[in-house]
């Protein structure tokens, strides 16, 4: 209740400076005290807005790209999102050893080759994951 009143008064004597002081920029000048000081009561204690605090205890905990590709193998059983995502980096290995990147991804997409094949065929997923693999490790040694 204390800091109240002499936010108040202060607020009050800034005020009068602002409308009683015989000089324009004076004036000026107070009206922009009264602002900034109204400003950081009603931000800085009256609402008490949270600031971030930086601590050096508080780190994020990134994964690995092999923690990555797990989960996304673990999703890849049961989602097709994620299917399509490991058959997006199958398309990107083959396009980025071709020549042309974009004409190799386009056409790998709409034509599939045998790995792609592999991969999108009936049964176990990570069978055909496995083959696909195979596939693109033999293709990958011959080049």
């Amino acid at each position: 209740m204390r800091l109240h009143k002499a936010v108040i008064v202060a607020s009050i004597v800034l005020l009068l400076v602002a409308t009683m002081a015989g000089s324009y920029l004076i004036r000026w000048l107070s009206v922009l005290f009264l602002g900034a000081f109204l400003a950081f009561f009603l931000f800085g204690i009256e609402i008490q807005v949270a600031r971030p605090r930086l601590k050096r205890g508080m780190k994020v905990e990134r994964k690995t790209d092999v923690e990555r590709t797990v989960s996304l193998i673990q999703k890849a059983r049961s989602g097709r999102v994620a299917r399509s995502l490991i058959e997006e980096k199958i398309v990107d290995i083959y396009a980025t050893l071709s020549d042309d990147y974009n004409s190799a991804y386009r056409s790998l997409l709409s034509e599939p080759n045998e790995a792609i094949k592999a991969l999108r065929s009936e049964g176990d997923f990570l069978d055909n994951l496995e083959r696909a693999l195979k596939i693109v490790e033999a293709d990958l040694n011959e080049d």
